[in-house]
């Protein structure tokens, strides 16, 4: 078991520092090029890009800091307890968070879509920005699974 979660911790770690990077080094010099580049009408359209973007970085990385604690609650022993349902409801909605980001990406790809008559971009788009909507109903689901099965934890403890 130590060294699946091992793993999960350093694969969690190297994700975050390289979400990290990403948002510290290329995304600025990319939306500070497309906002003094963009048309006069379309610098509410990078502004959109630049929040979602920098909204789902820091989503993604809450995200990784709850994973890493249900990890150790895991690795404890006790993940059939309120501390690791609470820990899946807060990564529940770090996955909530990030799906509003990436959605605010949308009129980004729609405008660049349109200007490249590019109408395959958008299915694209709109198949990138789902991904993180499968998650978090998967995640609601896994959720409200882990809360039943500890209740009948707590229903068979009480039993005997």
């Amino acid at each position: 078991m130590k060294a699946s979660t091992w793993f999960l911790r350093v694969t969690l770690g190297g994700l975050a520092l390289l979400a990290v990077v990403i948002g510290v080094i290329p995304v600025p010099i990319m939306l500070s090029k497309m906002g003094h580049g963009a048309p006069v009408g379309l610098n509410g359209v990078v502004v959109s890009l630049g929040v979602g973007v920098y909204l789902a970085l820091l989503a993604f990385l809450v995200a990784v800091v709850v994973g890493e604690q249900l990890l150790s609650v895991i690795e404890r022993g006790t993940a059939f307890t309120n501390q690791a349902l609470t820990k899946l409801r807060h990564l529940t909605w770090a996955l909530v968070v990030l799906t509003v980001g990436v959605w605010l990406w949308l009129p980004f790809i729609y405008t660049a879509a349109r200007l490249d008559d590019a109408p395959g971009l958008m299915v694209i788009g709109l198949a990138v920005a789902l991904v993180p909507v499968v998650l978090t109903v998967f995640m609601a689901v896994l959720t409200r699974l882990w809360q039943a099965a500890l209740a009948y934890k707590t229903d068979t403890d009480l039993t005997i």
